[in-house]
Formats: structure tokens, sequence, C-alpha cells
């Protein structure tokens, strides 16, 4: 290897060394579940890492919704997720007011501020 490509290389590894490379952004995969006869939904989120695909634990995470075909008509109150044990793996409760497609908002303040925004079809069962 000639100098330069020595010097490249020896910046590529401190950039990949650093706090900002370690701190990915992130990636969710949600299922819901619907409790009885209501417009509550059990749901479980599973939190990973958007390139490693590792799960990511300690995460602080509250998770709102709205319908993105009635923009301010259609605002769910955030809940907080709580860890159940597993590695990146979180569950909620949710109640909706209607059927239909939901954004699920899902903001992360730990590890590091996120916000990952997950598209949802609710249907009467």
């Amino acid at each position: 290897m000639n100098r330069k490509s020595v010097s490249i290389a020896a910046a590529l590894l401190a950039l990949a060394a650093s706090p900002a490379a370690a701190q990915e952004r992130m990636d969710a995969g949600v299922t819901c579940t619907r409790v009885g006869q209501t417009m509550q939904y059990d749901c479980l989120l599973m939190l990973k890492g958007k390139l490693t695909g590792h799960p990511i634990q300690g995460a602080g995470i509250v998770v709102g919704a709205d319908m993105p075909s009635m923009p301010m008509a259609h605002n769910i109150k955030p809940v907080k997720a709580e860890a159940t044990g597993k590695p990146g793996e979180y569950r909620f409760r949710i109640a909706l007011n209607m059927h239909g497609e939901w954004a699920l908002k899902i903001r992360l303040a730990k590890p590091r501020q996120d916000l990952i925004v997950h598209k949802m079809t609710f249907k009467p069962e």
C-alpha cells in the first residue's frame, strides 16, 4: 500500500470507531393484537439497529399515532413502551378511535434521540 491509501485507511478506521458511528439509526417492527371487542391493541415492538440488526436494549420509547389520510383529525395521545425483558423487545397498549391506516410515531429518547414512523392498517375482525 502506498502512503496515501494508508492515511485514507487510518481515517476510515478512526471514523468507524467514533461514537457517532456507534449511534446508528434505529428500525422497529411492530405487531398488534386487538383486546377483546374494543379499539385497544396490545402491541409488541422489536427495536434494532438499522445497519447492524442488533437488538437495542435500555431504550426510552413513547408511541403515538395519527391517521395519514386525516391529518390533525385523529391523533392518539402517546403512551410509554415498556421493556419485556427480551433483548430489543418492548410492549405498549394503544387505544384507537377508528379502523384504517395509522402511522405509529415511535419516539426514542435514549440510547439516542430518533423518530421512527411505522404505518399499520387496523381492521375490524
